[in-house]
Parts: structure tokens; C-alpha cells; sequence
């Protein structure tokens, strides 16, 4: 099996795309289209390459979001803030929900820790002001868990 790179073109379950960004553990971030997906390396083969003016790569701060952040198989989008300081802890959120959204995914689960106030409290206001959010809310059955409604 040849080695993908950034800016490969490969073929996927989920059809033709092109790798942004080869990760650990065998997973790769592709563009499919318009959205960005992150699948096993075992999945993707080597294609043609996309027509000139198609291929994009990742900005340098363009925020991909994790590999644990949306998770196809179980079809949840879910972001862990543990151990991150405020304003990390909002990117990586922002990064989650752009996924979600581009995964079609009309829910994000956001763990932040029962004891996690301050992160609990800056993630509530930002969440007030931001119009793909519909609702959100405590996970009744956790309260270190917040519910966000796309």
C-alpha cells in the first residue's frame, strides 16, 4: 500500500476525495466535496488526481477538528474538554461543531466535567451567540455533560 500525503487524491467508502492531513494511528482528514471526514487509511486507495482548481489543503489556521471528535460509526458528534484551559477548551468546541454540522449531525455532546465552571460557564455564553446553535443544555443524566442542539 502506498504512503497517502496531503493533497493525495484518494477513493473512500464515502466517495472521491482528497487528504488534508494524515494522523496517527492510521486516520486521515479528506475533503469530500464540501465536507471534511476523517477515516482509516485501510479504507482509502490511491486515485486520480482531482481537477486543477478542486484540490484544497487545510489552512495553517484552519482548525480540523479530532478524530474522537465526531465518530461515524456510532453517527454522535462528542468533544472532551478535560484537562483544557478556557480558551482552548472554546476552539476545540468551535472545531466540533463545524464537524458536526459538516457530518450532518443535528447534536453535539460537550463533556466538560462536573467541577468544570469556569470552562462550563465561558462554553454557555459562547454558545448564546452562536446561530447554527438552536438549543443546549446539562445532560440531565450528567451534569458535567452539555447537550447543543445544530
Amino acid at each position: 500500500m502506498a504512503t497517502l500525503v496531503p493533497g493525495d487524491s484518494v477513493r473512500t467508502p464515502l466517495g472521491k476525495g482528497v487528504v488534508q492531513e494524515v494522523r496517527h494511528r492510521g486516520r486521515l482528514l479528506v475533503l469530500i466535496g464540501d465536507r471534511r471526514v476523517v477515516i482509516d487509511a485501510r479504507d482509502a486507495t490511491a486515485g486520480d488526481p482531482p481537477p486543477q482548481g478542486k484540490r484544497r489543503t487545510a489552512a495553517a489556521g484552519d482548525p480540523a477538528p479530532r478524530e474522537d471528535d465526531v465518530d461515524r460509526r456510532r453517527g454522535i458528534a462528542e468533544v472532551d474538554l478535560h484537562g483544557l484551559i478556557v480558551a482552548d477548551a472554546l476552539d476545540r468546541v468551535m472545531s466540533a461543531i463545524d464537524a458536526a454540522i459538516l457530518a450532518g449531525h443535528a447534536r453535539l455532546r460537550v463533556i466538560h466535567g462536573r467541577s468544570g465552571g469556569r470552562v462550563r460557564g465561558a462554553l454557555h455564553r459562547r454558545l448564546r451567540g452562536l446561530p447554527p446553535v438552536r438549543a443546549f443544555r446539562l445532560d440531565p443524566a450528567n451534569d458535567g455533560v452539555t447537550i447543543v442542539e445544530l
